[in-house]
C-alpha cells in the first residue's frame, strides 16, 4: 500500500466517523430540551455560574425565573451570542506573523 493509499483510507475513515458523531449528536438534540438551568447554561456559554447570575441581574441575558430558580433556552441564548458575532479579523493583516 503505498503512502496516499494509506492517506485516502485514513481520510474516508475520518470522514464516516465524523458523519456517525454527527448523526449521534443530532439524535440526542432531537430528544434534548431546550431548557436548560444554571449548572447547563453556565457550561453551554463555557462561564462561571457567577459571571451568569450577574448577567440575569442586570437583564443583560434572556432568561425566566420559575419558583425560584432560573431557566435559559437554547435558542434563545444562541440568538444571544450571535449579536456579538465580530466582523472582520481581530487582527489587521499587517500585523500578523503569517499573512495569507
Amino acid at each position: 500500500m503505498t503512502l496516499d493509499q494509506v492517506i485516502e483510507a485514513i481520510a474516508v475513515r475520518v470522514v464516516e466517523r465524523l458523519a456517525e458523531l454527527q448523526l449521534a449528536q443530532t439524535e440526542t438534540r432531537g430528544e434534548q430540551s431546550p431548557w436548560m438551568n444554571i449548572e447547563t447554561a453556565a457550561a453551554y456559554l463555557d462561564l462561571p455560574k457567577q459571571r451568569l447570575y450577574k448577567l440575569t441581574a442586570a437583564n443583560a441575558i434572556p432568561h425566566y425565573k420559575q419558583d425560584g430558580r432560573l431557566l435559559f433556552n437554547r435558542g434563545e441564548l444562541d440568538a444571544w451570542l450571535a449579536g456579538f458575532a465580530c466582523n472582520g479579523d481581530w487582527i489587521s493583516a499587517p500585523k500578523r506573523a503569517i499573512s495569507p
